[in-house]
């Protein structure tokens, strides 16, 4: 018995341990939770009606959001299914309407995204900005290289040697041969007074040497003042007779420009213009500037001129003379440039295209025109911030310059990048952000409810106010498609969707409605996946684009003279709908093999009926 107490002591003894052992460890937990209460008083800003603030920097928490992939415009904060074609909704992802402290208006894009994108940036330069002025001009001889051969003594031509119009002629060359006894008597006299000289040559007598001498140079001034070369004058005093006819010789190297009705055996007066003879040493180009233009234009800017008889090759000169007058029918003035021709490549007549650089020297901030979206209102860029980081930004567009180049007057500075391709795809990226930042702040009435609706009668139909001339575009580019889409083409080339597309930017650039900005830009992708495709793949692809852009014009409705003309048409065959002008159906998935294949829905704005 002995032996078997304290055995029985020792187990008596354990539960005493374990009760200390489990006060030592609640006394560390405690401590520990105060510690932690104590870390989180100092690290946590202080609770606000009983709810933790944010930490700096932690963006709030944003309610998820679902939408339709056939009907981007129906948004709602919890799942369903989609009020207009019942299809499940889908999460929207990464939806970005949180932003970073100081990141007012930026948006954020995964680099992946910006490379599927097409996004492109180019560097805002500084430098002066080349500008040049085009204008359609006309090559004509210059008037100060024309010449008349006036006849000064009346007579009869013997021998016309220049007798065509365009004849060349050269310098010293007999134009014809006149008779005229006028012409010959003077000659006479000029061979009697150098005869005369001749014989008192020898004379002591000094006043009869003078004398003779004055007669022959009186008789030599009367036949230079009849037109007569020098040269001819010299061979004239040196014959024995005078010649029955005298030879009209050309004062220059050109050619016939004018032959005023003479020929052989013409008779001719004295003052008569009997030919015109014109140099192609020297050409003018002559353009004609609007009067809007004119202001820009100066004497000495340079000048080029291409002419198609010469392709690749330019020819250089400069502002020589602006007119002082304008033309009243076309509101322009004359601009000339005078050019050398000494290889006569010119010819009087020619058309030439004609630039004048009008540029300054001055410096000024330089982008590509393509990266300024121009709303007519107000420009913006984008401007990129690095790691996929794009702010919106003001600037004030000035003039337009050479490749592609444009000035701006404020809001950016050299050096800085900014998007200059794929930056619709930006802006629409931003505006839809912004929407839908609004959208969770606001929780517009305007998004059309889901969950439960059966019929399209049940449905709140969105409507948003924007200008009805734009919608109108975007209905004529549309129709305009599907009409050539319905009709037979002679080739398999693809159709011009360029048109549209620009027409539903123009329409974007009005709408900040989350739902209009995502429809709006579900068109515009449809659209632009169009381009380039064969005349079959841009059927097809029609009917996506259709779909959108049935419920663009139900929300954002057309002017009411579009509305009271315009169905929309389904087939069944094809499966698809289109909008079309009026109730005899033209079918644009099958072109003329089945052009009545399918029946008017309804008209747009009457859901639910016809």
């Amino acid at each position: 018995m002995s032996t078997d107490t304290p055995i029985v002591r020792s187990r008596a003894g354990r539960p005493g341990s374990w009760v200390i052992l489990l006060l030592v460890a609640g006394g560390c937990l405690y401590a520990g939770m105060r510690w932690h209460e104590t870390l989180e008083r100092w690290l946590v800003p202080s609770t606000v009606a009983g709810r933790p603030a944010a930490v700096a920097g932690e963006s709030p928490e944003r309610k998820q959001l679902w939408t339709c992939g056939m009907h981007p415009q129906v948004i709602q904060d919890h799942p369903g299914d989609c009020p207009i074609c019942h299809m499940k909704l889908t999460p929207m992802v990464g939806d970005g309407a949180s932003k970073s402290p100081g990141d007012s208006g930026v948006v954020v894009i995964d680099p992946a995204i910006v490379q599927r994108m097409g996004v492109r940036v180019a560097e805002v330069t500084q430098g002066p900005l080349a500008q040049t002025l085009r204008a359609f001009a006309r090559i004509t001889e210059a008037e100060s290289a024309h010449r008349d051969v006036n006849l000064r003594v009346s007579g009869w031509i013997q021998n016309l040697h220049a007798n065509t119009d365009g004849m060349s002629v050269r310098k010293g060359e007999a134009l014809f041969d006149l008779y005229s006894p006028e012409l010959r008597l003077a000659i006479e006299e000029l061979i009697s007074a150098h005869r005369s000289a001749k014989t008192i040559a020898s004379d002591t007598n000094s006043s009869l040497r003078e004398t003779s001498e004055s007669l022959v140079a009186a008789a030599e001034s009367r036949l230079l003042a009849l037109d007569l070369s020098p040269e001819q004058v010299k061979e004239f005093g040196s014959m024995e007779r005078a010649p029955l006819v005298v030879s009209i010789v050309s004062p220059v190297d050109g050619h016939i420009t004018e032959k005023a009705g003479v020929y052989t055996g013409s008779s001719v007066t004295a003052g008569q213009r009997v030919l015109r003879i014109a140099q192609r040493t020297t050409m003018w180009v002559e353009g004609r500037v609007p009067e809007g233009d004119l202001g820009r234009v100066r004497i000495g800017q340079k000048m080029r001129a291409r002419v198609d008889a010469y392709p690749g090759r330019a020819f250089e000169g400069e502002v020589i003379f602006i007119h002082p007058h304008l033309d009243e029918m076309t509101r322009t003035a004359l601009v000339r440039m005078q050019l050398a021709n000494h290889d006569g490549a010119l010819h009087e007549g020619m058309y030439a295209n004609l630039d004048i650089e009008v540029g300054s020297g001055e410096l000024a901030v330089l982008v590509p025109r393509e990266a300024i979206i121009d709303s007519g209102e107000s420009q913006v860029v984008f401007v990129s911030a690095g790691k996929g980081r794009y702010e919106p930004r003001r600037v004030v567009m000035g003039l337009g310059g050479e490749k592609g180049l444009v000035q701006v007057l404020s809001g950016l500075k050299a050096g800085e990048q900014v998007v200059a391709s794929g930056q619709f795809l930006v802006d629409s990226e931003s505006r839809l952000r912004e929407a839908i930042a609004k959208f969770l702040d606001q929780s517009p009435a305007a998004a059309v409810p889901a969950g439960g609706a059966k019929s399209s009668s049940d449905v709140k139909v969105l409507r948003i106010s924007v200008s009805p001339a734009k919608v109108d575009a975007v209905v004529a580019g549309y129709l305009a498609l599907a009409e050539a889409l319905g009709a037979t083409q002679k080739e398999d080339s693809p159709l011009k969707v360029e048109e549209l597309v620009a027409s539903i930017h123009a329409l974007h650039a009005e709408v900040t409605v989350p739902e209009g900005v995502r429809l709006i830009t579900s068109a515009a992708s449809a659209a632009e996946a169009m381009k380039g495709q064969s005349l079959d793949r841009q059927r097809e692809l029609f009917k996506a684009l259709s779909a959108l852009v049935i419920d663009l014009v139900e929300a954002m409705p057309p002017s009411p003279a579009i509305v009271a003309s315009l169905y929309v048409v389904n087939c069944p065959m094809a499966k698809g709908d289109w909008l079309q002008r009026t109730r005899e159906v033209a079918n644009p998935y099958y072109a003329q093999e089945m052009k009545e294949c399918g029946s008017v829905v309804r008209s747009v704005g009457a859901k639910g009926g016809k």
